[in-house]
């Protein structure tokens, strides 16, 4: 009988904080969950330190393939959980996470992808909150980032369905949810509570002229696929980031 939930982390050189993410996962009051870990052509640590765990829930792999779509949907295709509880190598869940998300998704069985508020530390101290609904999620797709994906849980086989993770170097998950939302059938949701500690720190993938670029790129793609003058709005207000960014 396989565990309801996998949670996925995937780890590149991350020895500095590592240890942290995977405590809090193994802290957490749920305990119907298995581990995946996909270790990807790190030059440090961070192999020896997931080893050094003897915790059945944990199922550590390793590729040589330094890009996270690749290594997320090889994470999945290794568990046949109901649902997916995404992880980043240096956060921290809370430890009523996985509970308060099965929880919701049990008693929700439209919504696919369901998000959380965030505390980001490591700077500034905040709390960040995401639209609630679907509709709201809906509405601001185009305009901003609607999930924290660390702090989201999915269902398996929905994104199985549509092909998984794609994409390249950034962005993976907003070409995602922007897949995901051609079918109306499909709902999202955030939780108000916030189930997740957000690092912020110097060596982390951050927002970039690159970043901007691909992502108008995927919103153009999705409002010629969804003829949508949502996602070509979308499109517009992104490119004047770029250009904003280019004079600046």
């Amino acid at each position: 009988m396989p565990a309801k939930v996998a949670v996925l982390l995937c780890a590149h050189n991350s020895e500095k904080y590592i240890k942290e993410a995977i405590d809090s996962i193994l802290a957490q009051t749920y305990t119907d969950f298995e581990f995946i870990i996909v270790e990807n052509a790190s030059t440090d640590r961070t192999w020896e330190i997931i080893k050094s765990y003897d915790d059945a829930r944990i199922k550590a792999f390793q590729t040589p393939v330094k890009q996270l779509s690749f290594n997320l949907n090889y994470g999945m295709a290794r568990t046949e959980a109901e649902y997916i509880a995404r992880m980043d190598a240096d956060d921290i869940a809370k430890p009523q996470r996985l509970a308060r998300q099965v929880e919701f998704l049990d008693s929700h069985p439209q919504v696919c992808v369901l998000g959380s508020a965030f505390e980001s530390f490591g700077g500034q101290s905040k709390i960040v909150r995401m639209p609630q609904t679907d509709e709201d999620i809906r509405r601001k797709l185009p305009f901003r980032f609607c999930f924290c994906h660390p702090s989201v849980m999915f269902r398996r086989k929905t994104i199985l369905e549509i092909g998984g993770y794609q994409g390249s170097r950034f962005c993976q998950d907003v070409d995602l949810w922007l897949r995901l939302s051609r079918d109306k059938n499909v709902k999202f949701a955030n939780l108000p509570d916030v189930l997740l500690d957000y690092r912020v720190h110097p060596n982390q993938a951050k927002g970039s002229r690159e970043c901007f670029v691909i992502n108008s790129s995927q919103l153009f793609k999705e409002a010629v696929v969804q003829k949508s003058p949502r996602l070509f709005a979308g499109f517009i207000v992104s490119l004047f980031k770029i250009l904003r960014a280019r004079k600046n």
